[in-house]
């Protein structure tokens, strides 16, 4: 049999598919920043980003600076980035304006995506540090490929039944 058809067919899920069509899905992780880019997906445009933002890390580190912590929300609607102690939002990116997501390849604690920017029209890669990285993308992953307007994540709940 294909292994791309054989394999983890006994993984579970994290989240109910009530909790992913009603509500968000809330994660903490650090936010390294977001970058413009020139493509709207590419693991190469995202390895770039990464890089960048990356350095931009250390230098600030060497200043003494913190790397600031946020909420993420994840949901049909999209993501919200947030100041976890106020839940003072800091950005909005609608769902049908993110175009990619994708863990970093060569560290795992790192999550980006990439969003058309409703003012600029520019496209802009978020870069976050957390130790769930690994559940994030899936997720939202999960809601950008099924998401239409209109339906309400039908096929995403099949989905999910069916991997349970």
């Amino acid at each position: 049999m294909n292994r791309a058809f054989s394999r983890k067919k006994d993984k579970t899920w994290m989240h109910t598919p009530e909790a992913l069509s009603k509500h968000f899905i809330p994660y903490n992780a650090k936010f390294l920043g977001s970058t413009e880019v020139e493509q709207p997906k590419g693991t190469e445009v995202v390895r770039d980003a990464v890089r960048k933002l990356k350095f931009a890390r250390h230098i600030k580190k060497s200043e003494g600076q913190k790397i600031p912590k946020v909420e993420l929300q994840i949901s049909i609607y999209g993501v919200k980035i947030l100041e976890p102690k106020t839940k003072e939002v800091q950005h909005n990116c609608q769902l049908h304006r993110i175009s990619f997501c994708a863990d970093d390849k060569t560290d795992k604690r790192i999550f980006t995506f990439i969003c058309k920017d409703s003012e600029s029209n520019k496209h802009l890669c978020y870069v976050f540090d957390s130790e769930k990285c690994v559940s994030i993308p899936d997720v939202l992953g999960w809601f950008v490929l099924f998401y239409k307007p209109g339906i309400v994540f039908l096929a995403l709940v099949k989905c999910l039944k069916m991997n349970n």
